[in-house]
């Protein structure tokens, strides 16, 4: 909250502490009868009883570096004026070194009003009798930094809550949903109550993490840092956008290829930073894509951007299609996409051994046969009639257990806006004149009438006399 010069009234009814209340109220009403020097004298005792309050209650909520300066606060004694002045002169370093309550700026503006209530408190001994007088305008602004900059605001936490909440977003007991991340973070005992400051270190501390740290980054991990990610965006937009357009690209520029490649599971996770991604960075993605190997594309799930990442996609179709059959039908089964979809259906009709056939079947094809239309199963059939193999041998039609892929097949596509008898019909036809028979999908399509049993299965059923 941020109070104008005019609206004393409405600031002094937003002052959290009833003590600090109190001393502000009787700044306000000798700023109003022209008592100026009065006022900053209240002003300043008013900021010295609201940093000693929220010391006191930080303690409470077992922040360490509280504790610490309540445990100084309390040895004073009564009759020790010496002592209560020198806590009272390192009070603003506690405030803003030690607890984080104000900023470094913060801090200047308020210690300017230090030494003018100094200077108001004592005379001055100059040489033709003047003291200091403060101007209207001097003393109403000292009310209203002092309000604006700490009395309204509850006690924020700083460095020590980001090493603790930095701490346990590495935990494995940290959620990986962003729903369940959101619920935690946002608790007044995590980032609820942390200034700008601290929320912002704890952003940059979790980029750090995946883009700048040389240990390994697993999934599980990943999944954490860009759950806390989207919680500091929905508590903290403006801040979460600042550290993200200020510190990203400086980060990957800096990053070397091993640091710089966790950016493609990362884009899984938040995709809408690409936009944040400057073109000499794009350009080493575009790199990285084309220099790696099956088993680095499926390890760092370079396959699953085809589907929200238009830039990368391009580039993946790229690299896949230079990949030998082999490799491409390992790559692609990391992440099946629609967007394979002919690459998968060609790869299906081309296997060279039994083992491909219903590997590439029931990875390839199985996962998004949802997506299929006529087309694709005419394709797929032919495909899979037609193979020779690499020894004349059809490899998808003899392959011991491309029958359950058939009979998923068949129940997956059933919902599909497909001519579904029409082409199951023919395909069952087609592979009965070439001697197949597949139990589990005769089953099914006896089941819904698609085809009739065999007259021998009839006989079974008879009770013999």
């Amino acid at each position: 909250m941020r109070l104008h010069l005019s609206n004393l009234d409405e600031l002094i009814q937003n002052v959290r502490n009833v003590h600090a209340k109190n001393y502000l109220n009787e700044a306000i009403a000798a700023y109003r009868t022209g008592a100026y020097r009065a006022s900053l004298i209240a002003t300043w005792i008013a900021v010295c009883v609201d940093i000693i309050e929220k010391l006191r209650e930080l303690s409470l909520s077992e922040d360490p570096a509280a504790k610490k300066w309540e445990q100084q606060l309390d040895k004073i004694q009564p009759n020790d004026p010496r002592a209560m002045l020198d806590f009272e002169r390192n009070l603003l370093n506690i405030a803003c070194d030690e607890l984080q309550l104000i900023s470094t700026i913060e801090k200047s503006h308020l210690e300017r009003l230090k030494d003018d209530r100094n200077i108001c408190a004592h005379p001055t001994f100059s040489d033709d009798g003047s003291q200091f007088s403060p101007p209207a305008e001097l003393a109403l602004a000292y009310i209203v930094q002092s309000a604006n900059y700490l009395l309204v605001h509850p006690p924020v936490k700083g460095k020590v809550i980001v090493k603790r909440l930095y701490e346990l977003i590495n935990e494995s007991s940290f959620p990986e949903g962003e729903e369940k991340a959101f619920t935690l973070l946002s608790s007044e005992n995590n980032l609820g109550r942390v200034k700008d400051s601290g929320v912002r270190n704890l952003a940059i501390l979790i980029l750090k993490r995946i883009f700048r740290d040389e240990t390994g980054v697993s999934q599980e991990l990943l999944n954490r840092l860009s759950a806390s990610l989207s919680a500091i965006q929905r508590l903290y937009p403006e801040i979460y956008e600042e550290v993200i357009s200020n510190k990203l690209a400086g980060m990957l520029s800096e990053a070397n290829d091993t640091r710089l490649k966790r950016i493609f599971p990362f884009l899984n996770l938040r995709n809408e930073l690409w936009s944040k991604v400057e073109y000499a960075e794009r350009v080493r993605i575009e790199g990285i894509i084309h220099a790696m190997g099956s088993e680095e594309i499926s390890k760092y799930q370079v396959t699953r951007l085809v589907e929200i990442n238009a830039d990368i996609r391009k580039q993946v179709f790229e690299k896949i299609d230079r990949l030998n059959d082999v490799e491409k039908a390992k790559a692609i089964a990391a992440s099946p996409s629609v967007f394979f979809k002919d690459r998968s259906i060609h790869l299906f009709s081309e296997s060279l051994s039994f083992n491909s056939a219903e590997f590439r079947g029931n990875q390839l094809l199985l996962p998004i046969s949802s997506t299929f239309n006529d087309k694709d199963l005419e394709s797929i059939f032919n495909g899979a009639i037609d193979n020779t193999g690499s020894h004349g041998i059809n490899q998808v039609l003899n392959a011991g257990a491309i029958g359950a892929f058939f009979s998923g097949l068949y129940t997956e596509t059933k919902a599909a806006p497909l001519n579904h008898r029409a082409l199951w019909e023919n395909f069952w036809e087609r592979v009965s004149e070439k001697g197949f028979s597949y139990n589990a999908l005769r089953e099914k399509l006896i089941e819904d009438q698609y085809i009739a049993p065999n007259e021998d299965e009839e006989d079974d059923d008879e009770i013999p006399f």
